[in-house]
């Protein structure tokens, strides 16, 4: 009986080692394998105001900001952006931007560091500068996904619309040859039109993303003669146009002339305050909530008052150097508020133009947007 007993015994605790151990190992591996749950990457991704795009050349392109916080307790490092088309269901990017070139684009909010840029410490923002561009054969799609990949996780968000604003067709603000756009639409680091965010009512806005000084060059330089003498520059005293019909919603005139001068040589005539910043100055209602600025007119030029109806093409007055100016030429932007600074920039397609070097002005250009530095002749063209 004893023996019987002892066999029961054995046999029992057999049975718990082939049946039961393997169910303890796997317990035992799960417990080693389970990882410490995590939210997903705390990057906060925005755009404030949606792109439109446009067309130059065989190309169209968007121009906007991408708002990017960090909401985590460590840094977040970027290492690549890809777009994908919101109105497919694919991973396949239609676009990527690897770390070299998102590095000119990221600009870190209330930083000087621009050797690690890509690195967004706990709490910090930055404002990624996208310009895309896609041939026109093949457009970009109504929607965009961004994708950010950092170095340890990725993030899709921050949908738009490629189409938020009315593209207006507008006549040239000057006319005749040897334009650069200074400045214009195009995301060279030293872009200081687009690269002047400001907080203005408690929000950031860029009225300035799509502005362009128009100035005169001969030889790549814009005065001849003494460059303290307003009338050395080729632009000075040009004549400004109406580039739609609209109505006048703002006509300042009065403020002296500057002497031109850069860095610490800009002295300005008169103190400069925010409303004195565009100088003698018009702005135009060109309807569809669109509103064409003029900035640093010469003094005693404007040949319009508020509440006058204009029409394409008609004399608004001519180019100075008053305000906010080092030296002469014509800021010229369109936004969607007829307050200073107070909208969003938003591209436009001039009706006709020519562009190229100073060697020759050959590429014609009917319904599109010159960018940076491109020059540019208005004068007549005939039709091909």
């Amino acid at each position: 009986m004893q023996s019987i007993g002892l066999r029961i015994i054995y046999l029992i605790g057999l049975l718990h080692f082939v049946f039961l151990s393997p169910l303890s190992a796997q317990d035992s591996a799960s417990k080693r394998t389970a990882q410490p749950f995590s939210f997903p990457l705390q990057l906060e991704m925005r755009v404030p105001f949606g792109p439109t795009a446009f067309p130059n050349g065989s190309d169209f392109f968007l121009i906007y900001e991408l708002y990017l916080t960090n909401f985590s307790a460590s840094p977040i490092r970027l290492q690549r952006m890809e777009f994908l088309d919101g109105d497919r269901k694919s991973n396949v990017p239609l676009l990527s931007f690897d770390s070299p070139e998102l590095k000119t684009m990221v600009k870190i909010l209330g930083s000087d560091n621009t050797k690690d840029a890509l690195s967004i410490e706990a709490g910090q923002s930055a404002v990624v500068y996208i310009e895309a561009k896609t041939s026109k054969k093949i457009p970009f799609p109504n929607h965009i996904i961004h994708r950010i990949i950092t170095s340890t996780d990725s993030l899709d968000g921050a949908a738009i619309n490629t189409h938020t604003s009315k593209l207006q067709t507008l006549h040239a603000p000057v006319s005749g040859s040897d334009w650069i756009a200074a400045d214009g639409p195009g995301n060279s680091i030293d872009n200081h039109h687009w690269r002047g965010n400001i907080v203005l009512g408690g929000r950031a806005v860029n009225s300035r993303r799509f502005a362009i000084d128009w100035k005169k060059v001969k030889d790549s330089v814009s005065f001849s003669g003494d460059a303290a003498n307003v009338r050395s520059y080729f632009c000075y005293g040009e004549e400004i146009f109406a580039v739609a019909d609209g109505t006048v919603i703002t006509a300042t005139d009065g403020l002296p002339d500057n002497i031109p001068g850069h860095g610490k040589a800009f002295h300005p005539a008169v103190p400069l305050t925010f409303e004195k910043l565009p100088g003698n100055h018009i702005v135009i209602d060109l309807g569809d909530g669109h509103y064409a600025h003029y900035m640093h007119m010469k003094p005693g030029t404007v040949r319009v008052k508020k509440g006058d109806h204009v029409s394409k093409g008609q004399l608004l007055g001519n180019i100075g150097n008053s305000g906010d100016a080092r030296e002469p030429h014509l800021h010229f932007e369109v936004t969607t508020s007829a307050k200073l600074l107070s909208g969003e920039g938003i591209p436009y397609v001039i009706d006709h133009y020519r562009s190229g070097s100073q060697k020759g002005l050959d590429d014609l250009h009917h319904n599109e947007l010159p960018k940076e530095k491109e020059i540019v002749d208005f004068g007549k063209i005939s039709e091909k």
